[in-house]
This record gives C-alpha cells, sequence and structure tokens, in this order.
C-alpha cells in the first residue's frame, strides 16, 4: 500500500470515519445502511453503467443497503430485483421489508441452495449482476462465499468484498484475518476469475473494501 501524504491523509480519515463509528449513523431514507458514503457513491456508479438485473447482498442487518440498491437499480432498470441474505432477518426495518424489489433470504451465505436459488433467479432475469459481500468478515467464511459464487457469477459481473479494511487495512489492527485476506488467498488459487478494478476502488481516496472491488472475467 502506498505511503504517499495523500494517502496518509485519507487512512487518517478513514481512521477517524470508522473509529469514531460514523459510519454506524449512515442511512438511506431513515434505515441505517452502515457503510461509507464514499462507497455507497461508487455503488451507484457501478450501477448505472452495469444496468444489473439482480443485486445479491449477503448480509442484510437493518435492510438499508439492501433499500439502497433496490431504489437505486430500480430507477435503472424497473424489473430488478434485491436479493439479500442473512441467518436473521429480526432488525430489518419495515421500510425495506415491504419494498417489492427485495428478496429476504434467511439462511447461510454459504448454504449451497443459495447458489441454486441465485442460479433460478438469472435464469428468469436475464443480464449481468452486482454482488456484495458484507456478512460474516472472518477469512473462511468470506473464501467460502467465493467459492459458492465461483459457480454463479458470470462474466462481467460486478463483485464487492466489504470490510477488508479491518486487520489494520487500515482499521481495527489484530482483528484478524478477514475479507482482504480471503481475496488475496482467492485471487492466488483462482488468479483469471477477477480483475481487480483498482481505479474505481481508488476514485473516492477511501474504501471500506480495499482489495475487493472486482470484475468477473
Amino acid at each position: 500500500m502506498s505511503s504517499s501524504p495523500v494517502s496518509e491523509v485519507f487512512d487518517a480519515y478513514h481512521r477517524w470515519y470508522y473509529d469514531t463509528k460514523v459510519w454506524e449513523t449512515v442511512e438511506f431514507l431513515g434505515v441505517p445502511s452502515l457503510k461509507s458514503v464514499a462507497d455507497m457513491w461508487n455503488y451507484q456508479e457501478i450501477l448505472a453503467a452495469l444496468k444489473p438485473a439482480l443485486v445479491v447482498e449477503f448480509g442484510t442487518r437493518f435492510g438499508g443497503a439492501a433499500l439502497y440498491f433496490s431504489v437505486i437499480g430500480r430507477a435503472l432498470n424497473p424489473a430488478l430485483r434485491v436479493i439479500s441474505v442473512d441467518i436473521s432477518h429480526v432488525d430489518v426495518y419495515p421500510l425495506a421489508r415491504t419494498d417489492p424489489g427485495i428478496h429476504l433470504m434467511t439462511c447461510s451465505s454459504t448454504d449451497p441452495g443459495i447458489a441454486a436459488n441465485i442460479l433460478a433467479y438469472r435464469k428468469a432475469m436475464p443480464g449481468p449482476a452486482f454482488f456484495i459481500l458484507d456478512s460474516d468478515h472472518r477469512k473462511a467464511h468470506v473464501l467460502a462465499e467465493l467459492e459458492l459464487l465461483r459457480g454463479v457469477t458470470r462474466s462481467g459481473d460486478y463483485l464487492v468484498v466489504e470490510d477488508g479494511n479491518i486487520n489494520g487495512n487500515p482499521v481495527l489492527p489484530g482483528w484478524g484475518e478477514g475479507p482482504f485476506e480471503a481475496v488475496v488467498a482467492y485471487r492466488e488459487k483462482y488468479p483469471q476469475d477477477y480483475r481487480h478494478d483498482q481505479a474505481r476502488e481508488e476514485k473516492f481516496g477511501f474504501t471500506f473494501a480495499p482489495g475487493g472491488f472486482l470484475v468477473r472475467q
């Protein structure tokens, strides 16, 4: 990683944004999204360029991100659907729960049945897809999600692996291996699967998903 004065400024801001828990107060239409606002702006630019038929989110929590993807995505493609997967949806806000574009799947994001469900959606809704991983941040779990999606993603699809910023990248040093390390391990095993979209990742100076902006080849 660069150690230029500019990058040091962005890292300092990143640590402030994370350590003060500003990200926990970020909302979309009143529903917590728990994200970097810079990343959220980046995501809508990706959606505008990709024009996906389907968005798949691993990790729902309050539903703010799912609602964001549904509202923005359907402005671009009224037929778009969002699949949001989590082991529990008890915390999902009513506005997200009742949104007609969101389908909540209650199970582990590493359940093999998820792949079959996504493939069924893809058959019914042809076109590119946008995937975002934001559930259990342990390396083994994220790696299992990436392996599961290997048979689901297609050339041109976009994948974002969030929270690679933990474990000292640059926040929460000592947390342990997480999403960033999972992406590194996956790309070492399957170097031809994804292209790292570095320009997109660096556009706003910092991201919660370092190394995690990926385009399926």
